[in-house]
Protein backbone atom coordinates (compact mmCIF):
# COMPACT_ATOMS: atom_id res chain seq x y z
CA UNK A 1 0.00 0.00 0.00
CA UNK A 2 2.73 2.52 0.93
CA UNK A 3 4.83 1.85 -2.18
CA UNK A 4 1.76 2.25 -4.37
CA UNK A 5 0.82 5.49 -2.59
CA UNK A 6 4.33 6.86 -3.10
CA UNK A 7 4.53 6.00 -6.81
CA UNK A 8 0.99 7.22 -7.48
CA UNK A 9 1.78 10.52 -5.76
CA UNK A 10 4.98 10.95 -7.79
CA UNK A 11 3.09 10.14 -10.99
CA UNK A 12 0.39 12.72 -10.20
CA UNK A 13 2.73 15.56 -9.14
CA UNK A 14 5.95 16.90 -10.68
CA UNK A 15 8.07 16.61 -7.53
CA UNK A 16 11.82 17.00 -7.05
CA UNK A 17 13.72 13.75 -6.74
CA UNK A 18 14.10 12.85 -3.05
CA UNK A 19 17.40 12.00 -1.38
CA UNK A 20 15.89 8.99 0.42
CA UNK A 21 12.50 7.33 0.71
CA UNK A 22 11.61 4.95 3.53
CA UNK A 23 8.40 2.95 3.71
CA UNK A 24 7.47 2.42 7.35
CA UNK A 25 4.52 -0.02 7.50
CA UNK A 26 4.53 -0.08 11.32
CA UNK A 27 3.29 3.54 11.49
CA UNK A 28 2.16 3.38 8.47
CA UNK A 29 4.01 6.25 6.84
CA UNK A 30 6.14 7.16 3.83
CA UNK A 31 9.26 9.10 4.91
CA UNK A 32 10.82 11.37 2.30
CA UNK A 33 14.10 13.22 2.80
CA UNK A 34 14.58 16.03 0.30
CA UNK A 35 17.92 16.41 -1.43
CA UNK A 36 20.49 18.77 0.09
CA UNK A 37 21.13 22.17 -1.42
CA UNK A 38 21.30 25.83 -0.53
CA UNK A 39 18.92 26.98 2.21
CA UNK A 40 16.59 28.61 -0.30
CA UNK A 41 16.50 25.65 -2.70
CA UNK A 42 16.12 23.16 0.16
CA UNK A 43 13.15 25.08 1.60
CA UNK A 44 11.67 25.36 -1.89
CA UNK A 45 11.82 21.56 -2.31
CA UNK A 46 10.16 21.03 1.08
CA UNK A 47 7.44 23.49 0.11
CA UNK A 48 6.80 21.82 -3.24
CA UNK A 49 6.18 18.56 -1.39
CA UNK A 50 3.99 20.32 1.21
CA UNK A 51 1.87 21.86 -1.54
CA UNK A 52 0.93 18.38 -2.83
CA UNK A 53 -0.25 17.07 0.56
CA UNK A 54 -3.52 17.44 2.46
CA UNK A 55 -3.91 18.06 6.21
CA UNK A 56 -0.40 19.53 6.39
CA UNK A 57 1.34 20.24 9.69
CA UNK A 58 4.98 21.16 10.22
CA UNK A 59 7.61 21.68 12.90
CA UNK A 60 11.08 23.13 12.99
CA UNK A 61 13.79 22.27 15.47
CA UNK A 62 17.12 23.94 16.24
CA UNK A 63 19.42 20.94 16.63
CA UNK A 64 22.57 20.89 18.72
CA UNK A 65 24.47 20.29 15.47
CA UNK A 66 23.70 23.78 14.17
CA UNK A 67 20.86 22.75 11.88
CA UNK A 68 17.28 23.91 11.50
CA UNK A 69 15.52 20.57 10.99
CA UNK A 70 12.13 20.89 9.29
CA UNK A 71 9.50 18.16 9.20
CA UNK A 72 6.25 18.31 7.25
CA UNK A 73 3.45 15.78 7.73
CA UNK A 74 0.47 15.34 5.45
CA UNK A 75 -1.70 12.88 3.60
CA UNK A 76 -1.97 12.04 -0.09
CA UNK A 77 -5.25 11.61 -1.96
CA UNK A 78 -5.43 7.88 -1.14
CA UNK A 79 -5.03 8.63 2.58
CA UNK A 80 -1.44 7.46 3.12
CA UNK A 81 0.55 9.56 5.58
CA UNK A 82 3.77 11.20 4.37
CA UNK A 83 6.56 12.70 6.47
CA UNK A 84 8.83 14.96 4.43
CA UNK A 85 11.92 16.38 6.09
CA UNK A 86 15.22 18.14 5.63
CA UNK A 87 17.49 20.66 7.26
CA UNK A 88 19.40 23.84 6.62
CA UNK A 89 22.26 25.50 8.46
CA UNK A 90 20.79 27.40 11.41
CA UNK A 91 23.31 30.21 10.98
CA UNK A 92 21.57 31.01 7.67
CA UNK A 93 18.42 31.83 9.71
CA UNK A 94 20.00 33.98 12.42
CA UNK A 95 17.49 36.59 13.54
CA UNK A 96 14.66 34.98 11.56
CA UNK A 97 13.87 31.82 13.55
CA UNK A 98 13.49 32.45 17.31
CA UNK A 99 14.64 29.07 18.60
CA UNK A 100 17.35 28.28 21.12
CA UNK A 101 19.42 25.11 20.68
CA UNK A 102 17.21 22.10 21.39
CA UNK A 103 13.93 24.00 21.01
CA UNK A 104 11.25 23.09 18.51
CA UNK A 105 7.84 24.46 17.64
CA UNK A 106 5.00 24.06 15.20
CA UNK A 107 5.29 26.20 12.12
CA UNK A 108 2.85 27.00 9.32
CA UNK A 109 3.55 26.47 5.65
CA UNK A 110 3.15 30.24 5.26
CA UNK A 111 5.99 30.78 7.76
CA UNK A 112 8.18 28.39 5.77
CA UNK A 113 7.38 30.34 2.59
CA UNK A 114 8.26 33.58 4.40
CA UNK A 115 11.58 32.15 5.61
CA UNK A 116 12.44 30.99 2.10
CA UNK A 117 11.60 34.41 0.68
CA UNK A 118 13.57 36.30 3.35
CA UNK A 119 16.62 34.07 2.89
CA UNK A 120 16.33 34.57 -0.86
CA UNK A 121 16.46 38.33 -0.28
CA UNK A 122 19.47 37.98 2.04
CA UNK A 123 17.60 39.28 5.10
CA UNK A 124 19.23 37.11 7.82
CA UNK A 125 20.71 39.19 10.67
Amino acid sequence: MLAGAFWTHLHEHPLPEPCTVTLNPAVPEVEVQVSPGTAVSHLAELLVWAYTLDQVTATWWHTDHGTLHITIWGRVAGGARFRVYGGITFADCTGLVPLEVGESEGVSVDELYALRDLLGEGVAA
